[in-house]
């Protein structure tokens, strides 16, 4: 796959979900484009020293610096803690990924009350406080541009359009998320904090991987490209948004076409 160029010498990208999957991918990339880059540690330590060890070999050369700090997203106290962490480290925050994420894909009958308000807490009440302290963090940074800094939310198509019984809770949730962004955007437009959305359709990742056989037929019966996205496709998506000037309280999908 060709490499996309991007510039991120000089800045930090924060990236929570940043030890696996699209958040994992995005990390290494932004520590190719020479960015230091600050993950979300995962709840088993030897997965983000792997992670860690992946994205600073991704790095090579280039002298980037690599960091995680522990980070619940949908507790407050715990996603102030990260973001006071990250600040007392002596980094300042000039991107933000927000990528954490979970999907059970349960039957609908079969979804409890807990499932339920398990998946909105990380989905939709952790991108709400994400969101928060990540502007609170960039308020006092210099201006880049036209920003202080710049936050994308990780949401997805099937918070649009590609809704399924399996991942009602889910799909509610990234709905949730895709409204969010516009809401943010325009109340953090006069911090000069800049606040998009990535929406990804479907992606070979290890959140995909428990999608019922008859569901994956049928949703890739409905994509144009004729397949699923690689995690390096939504990263160089990722990068691009954030880089783009005058893109402010938008949700962009990245589905290969879908009917």
């Amino acid at each position: 796959m060709a490499q996309a160029s991007f510039d991120f010498s000089g800045t930090t990208t924060v990236i929570t979900g940043g030890a696996s999957g699209i958040g994992l991918t995005c990390a290494e990339l932004v520590a190719r484009c020479g960015g230091n880059v600050v993950v979300s540690a995962s709840r088993r330590p030897d997965k983000t020293q792997k992670a860690l060890e992946r994205i600073k070999t991704a790095g090579g050369a280039k002298s980037v610096k690599v960091a995680a700090f522990a980070c619940e997203v949908g507790l407050e106290d715990s996603v102030q803690s990260f973001f006071r962490e990250v600040g007392q480290a002596g980094i300042r925050v000039d991107y933000v990924i927000h990528s954490a994420g979970v999907s059970p894909n349960t039957d609908f009958f079969d979804q409890t009350q807990q499932e339920w308000d398990s998946v909105h807490n990380t989905n939709t009440t952790g991108a709400f406080l994400v969101t928060k302290h990540a502007a609170l963090a960039m308020k006092a940074n210099p201006l880049r541009g036209d920003f202080r800094g710049k936050i994308l939310l990780v949401t997805s198509t099937n918070g649009i359009n590609s809704q399924d019984p399996v991942s009602a809770h889910y799909d509610s949730s990234k709905a949730a998320a895709n409204m969010l962004v516009r809401t943010a955007a325009e109340h953090l437009s006069e911090m000069q904090v800049c606040v998009n959305a990535l929406a990804p359709g479907w992606i070979n990742t290890d959140l995909n991987a428990t999608l019922p056989p008859d569901v994956r037929e049928k949703e890739s019966a409905k994509i144009w490209m004729r397949r699923w996205a690689e995690p390096e496709e939504m990263a160089r998506c990722a990068l691009h948004l954030l880089t783009m000037p005058y893109l402010m309280g938008q949700v962009v999908m990245a589905d290969g076409g879908y009917r």
